[in-house]
């Protein structure tokens, strides 16, 4: 199987319950991990899997690296985020998608249960991507209505 670009379901609820601050200020960390096309995260992927994950190598470790650049805007009457790239330095990567995920939720669910790096969104790269003993970057496209990676309409 392979990685379904996808905003996580449970992202979307989490969202209305207070679960995840975006920003510059007081706001929770954000982290890209990346998946071989063995993976079957998606839609459903409720919160970050180490199964499946590419293995460490260089600056890349489990869990992934985190995403800077968080700084919500508007466009007309879409609310959009977007994330600075992220680079991993030295590695030997093969990679078919990524899956954003909250490592420091600001809430619990509506039950009152915490939540341990809950899903927001999953990357499929179409194909897999390499690197090898070089720099494994994941680029985002512009932060605009139309193309930013997260965009409420």
């Amino acid at each position: 199987m392979a990685p379904t670009q996808a905003m996580c379901t449970s992202f979307k609820k989490e969202l209305l319950l207070g679960v995840h601050r975006f920003g510059t200020n007081s706001a929770d960390t954000f982290k890209l991990a990346l998946y071989t096309s063995s993976t079957s995260i998606g839609a459903g992927t409720t919160a970050f899997t180490s199964s499946n994950e590419v293995s460490n190598s260089g600056t890349y470790s489990s869990g992934g690296g985190n995403l800077t650049g968080v700084a919500p805007s508007t466009s007309s009457t879409t609310a959009l985020t977007d994330f600075a790239n992220v680079e991993f330095t030295s590695a030997t990567i093969t990679a078919r998608g990524a899956l954003i995920y909250n490592s420091t939720p600001s809430a619990n669910d509506e039950s009152g249960s915490s939540l341990t790096n809950p899903a927001v969104c999953v990357l499929d790269f179409s194909s897999d991507k390499t690197s090898t003993s070089g720099t494994f970057t994941v680029q985002f496209p512009t932060a605009d209505a139309s193309n930013a990676i997260i965009r409420i309409a």
